[in-house]
């Protein structure tokens, strides 16, 4: 059974910061946002700069992308880091991840370009401090007109899990072995119980043929 440590090495196994829990990793022993941060700089209009800084030295991977009011993957990434990469999720240059499970240092800076933005959008972020512990930062509502901006927190689903929901990931087929080894051996006690029964019964029969047999001779 292989033993995971590190983030993905080709990428996130997603486009979306919510599917993280289905997708490739499970459920995080991170609680979100684990002091993970993204901050907006508008450096002239419509250019941003894309900060996340967060405890340690850094994380191993990282999801990144930005939403319209309608949802839609807007604006385009420029000039990637070397450890960055851009990830096919419908619209061209719209989402980033990365290239491998390195530790990509703090702070993590991306330019993004708000080219077919219009009034307010969300920018969307995951990061992957290794396999077993990720997490989904606070969103950030971005006005790309103006370079205002909010935190909106995000919501936790997916991200860490109860002691009991982790117990149940990993021993749920260790469980139902037990449940019908268990189911089993009762089923098998009950058969052999009830053929000794059986069998105590067929001798206690012939013995009382044998019995008349010789008491009529």
């Amino acid at each position: 059974m292989p033993f995971y440590v590190s983030a993905l090495p080709d990428g996130a196994d997603t486009c979306n910061v919510e599917d993280m829990s289905t997708k490739g990793h499970g459920a995080s022993s991170l609680k979100s946002p684990g002091g993970y941060t993204i901050t907006t700089n508008m450096k002239s209009q419509g250019k941003f700069d894309l900060t996340i800084n967060g405890p340690g030295n850094g994380v191993e991977g990282l999801l990144v992308y930005v939403l319209d009011k309608d949802n839609k993957r807007v604006g385009l990434f420029e000039n990637l880091p070397d450890y960055v990469k851009f990830k096919e999720c419908g619209v061209p240059s719209t989402t980033i991840t990365h290239k491998n499970s390195n530790v990509k240092n703090f702070p993590i800076t991306l330019s993004w370009n708000a080219q077919g933005a219009t009034g307010s959008v969300t920018v969307k972020t995951l990061v992957v401090k290794n396999f077993s512990n990720w997490a989904r930062l606070d969103d950030v509502s971005l006005d790309s007109v103006s370079g205002t901006s909010s935190t909106v927190a995000a919501s936790n689903d997916g991200g860490a899990q109860t002691a009991s929901d982790g117990f149940l990931q990993k021993y749920t087929l260790f469980i139902i072995m037990i449940g019908l080894t268990t189911l089993l051996y009762i089923v098998g006690s009950v058969a052999e119980s009830m053929l000794k029964r059986q069998q105590v019964k067929s001798r206690s029969f012939a013995k009382t043929i044998q019995n008349g047999y010789g008491d009529s001779r």
